[in-house]
């Protein structure tokens, strides 16, 4: 009976946890679906449907290049041009933003012929950010397998991010994030950029940051839900020759 009663408390017990660390990833995919709607507004971001953004899923490498050129205020340029590129893997509706990518000098790949087809990493988009910024790893101002440290710098890299498990949250966040970070060398911010550009007026930024306020900055750690709940990770691409982007990251 002692037993019995012993293991209906421990059973108990680790119900109650896994209820609260439910609890606190609903919370925390709430403060990056708040800044996603901001963004979606802005037309810096889409989700799978009209209501959802599918935050709890890691990005695809062709979702990540569109959001950098989303950001960069090149997406009508990207889709009404004619643009080409060497890559047999990259589906027809992606083609306009890889090419435009490619001829541009955004990507070249994993290979002459492979865009790749694996998730995004924290590195390879906080990499596309940086980009976004002004920032080039040919000038030497970072290198594709340590960007972090110049994205804390630059403010566009919360705490909250989880550099393991990417998800599309924390494109949210990153994203989110960049739209107020100074440009490279410059007083000016990208959204100042973007609002020059013509890509959206100050005043819908205004509207689009206000709808944010009231839900977590993400100035704490955004927690993630329990391994019980998560799906193993994704090998990493192996590294690549030198004659390509180097590892997949890089890109």
């Amino acid at each position: 009976m002692k037993r019995t009663k012993l293991l209906l408390c421990v059973l108990l017990l680790i119900l109650c946890a896994v209820f609260a660390a439910v609890s606190a990833g609903a919370a925390d995919l709430k403060d990056a679906e708040a800044k996603a709607q901001s963004l979606k507004s802005l037309g810096l971001f889409r989700g799978v449907s009209d209501t959802d953004f599918d935050l709890n899923r890691e990005p695809t490498r062709v979702e990540a290049l569109v959001m950098l050129i989303r950001t960069l205020g090149k997406e009508s340029e990207a889709q009404n041009g004619s643009w080409s590129h060497p890559f047999v893997d990259v589906p027809s509706w992606a083609d306009p933003y890889v090419g435009y990518a490619y001829q541009n000098g955004l990507t070249k790949g994993v290979s002459a012929a492979e865009f790749g087809t694996g998730n995004a990493s924290a590195a390879m988009y906080v990499t596309f950010m940086l980009r976004a910024l002004g920032y080039s790893e040919s000038d030497g101002d970072f290198t594709w397998d340590s960007p972090f440290d110049l994205a804390k710098k630059c403010g566009i890299l919360p705490d909250g991010v989880d550099l393991n498990r990417f998800l599309r949250a924390d494109v949210a966040e990153i994203s989110y994030s960049a739209l107020s970070a100074k440009l490279k060398g410059s007083a000016d911010t990208l959204s100042d950029r973007l609002v020059s550009a013509g890509v959206f007026t100050s005043d819908k930024l205004k509207s689009a940051l206000s709808a944010v306020v009231g839900q977590d900055s993400g100035t704490s750690p955004r927690s993630k839900l329990p391994e019980i709940f998560i799906l193993p990770v994704q090998p990493k691409e192996p590294s690549l020759p030198a004659s390509a982007d180097g590892p997949a990251i890089d890109d």
